[in-house]
């Protein structure tokens, strides 16, 4: 099938040492130019009336599905991070396969050399869940959080519909993946409060660079990476002040407003950085630029914001009882706070923050609106 650096690809399936090295073969499987030989295959093999993935290894399978294009416009692909994701729970279930073959072997009735996912059976489904929630890693032994738990079944699920669909597969084993529905109580608490904000803008007054990010971060409820990945020429300026159009999870776009003093401080910072401030969609420099103009690693940006907010050594950056440290994320939770707080409903604030449900928002508002819809909000403050 597919050509074989370093080994990673085969008709056979890899030996553990090989699925060992993970990076090298994460690399090779979002490399997305050989998906036009595996597509070649699949031709041959209906123009010869064959199977259509007659001949396919599991790992080609595997990249067969991270690749595959899910819309004829090439913008609405899966993102690099997005295949990256996908490839590690897949690969982490694929090695718990291979430590699992000799088990495999003895079974299943008749054995399939050719590939370790053709041998599954249902009760296998259902052990690998079990192995799941009682799975240990880390140097503190933590188990999967819920969170973490309902995204691997969910990309699991939807592999495995894919083999059925294909027929690469007999049995319809997605429907043995169980749910792992989140809840309000399985969230980690993301509580920023407006003063908390405030302070960390105070400690940093006089650094443009930080306090830009602060606010660009607090008064749109941008994700890190969709501040990272905008350009200038996104911003454009009506009657109700500045905009700017962004892309986010799925490759749809959504606006959100710069406050004019927002925008007024990015200007500035700008400046500093040589760049023009005149509006046109043909500027295709980063809204939040480097020091070489350059756009931002996401990943960089977001261990930035951790380690600036950290060395404020604020009160309520160091209290033990805080869980874990203060990540761009929990910008997104104010915003939507701040948000319900001076008006806004919950379906602006969802729309506002690219939610694809409701469910999501009222899981960020949650604290909140009990607070808000309390029967102790109808007593009076000097009741006895």
């Amino acid at each position: 099938m597919l050509s074989e650096p370093n080994l990673l690809f085969s008709n056979r399936n890899l030996p553990p040492s090989k699925i060992d090295r993970q990076s090298n073969i994460i690399n090779f499987l979002i490399d997305e130019s050989n998906l036009s030989e595996l597509i070649q295959s699949r031709f041959e093999n209906e123009k010869n009336n064959r199977p259509l993935f007659e001949g396919f290894s599991d790992l080609d399978m595997m990249y067969y599905y991270v690749q595959k294009r899910k819309d004829i416009q090439t913008s609405k692909q899966r993102k690099s991070s997005t295949k990256t994701e996908y490839i590690r729970e897949l690969l982490q279930f694929y090695r718990y396969l291979y430590i699992s073959e000799e088990f495999l072997r003895q079974d299943v009735g008749v054995y399939n050399e050719t590939s370790l996912f053709k041998n599954i059976k249902q009760r296998h489904i259902d052990a690998y869940q079990q192995w799941l929630t009682s799975y240990q890693y880390g140097p503190n032994n933590q188990l999967y959080k819920v969170t973490t738990l309902s995204r691997k079944l969910v990309i699991l699920k939807s592999f495995f519909k894919f083999l059925y669909d294909t027929n690469f597969i007999e049995e319809q084993l997605y429907t043995r993946i169980l749910d792992a529905k989140i809840t309000k109580d399985d969230l980690p608490n993301r509580d920023l409060e407006e003063y908390e904000v405030k302070a960390i803008l105070e400690f940093y007054k006089g650094n443009i660079l930080k306090t830009t990010l602060i606010k660009l971060l607090a008064t749109t409820g941008m994700r890190i990476r969709e501040l990272a990945e905008a350009n200038w020429g996104n911003v454009s300026k009506d009657a109700n002040g500045y905009w700017l159009e962004i892309l986010g999870k799925g490759n749809k776009k959504r606006e959100v407003k710069l406050l004019q003093h927002v925008y007024n401080d990015l200007c500035k910072l700008r400046e500093r950085r040589r760049l023009s401030n005149l509006i046109m969609k043909s500027d295709t420099n980063p809204l939040f630029p480097t020091k070489n103009n350059n756009h931002y690693s996401f990943k960089y940006l977001s261990k930035y914001v951790i380690e600036m907010i950290k060395m404020t050594g604020l009160p309520f950056v160091t209290d033990s009882n805080r869980n874990g440290n203060i990540s761009p994320h929990f910008f997104r939770h104010h915003y939507a706070c701040r948000s319900i707080e001076k008006g806004a409903n919950i379906y602006q604030v969802s729309r506002s923050l690219g939610h694809e449900s409701i469910q999501t928002t009222e899981l960020y508002l949650a604290k909140m609106m009990n607070r808000l819809q309390h029967a102790s909000n109808v007593w009076d403050d000097d009741e006895y």
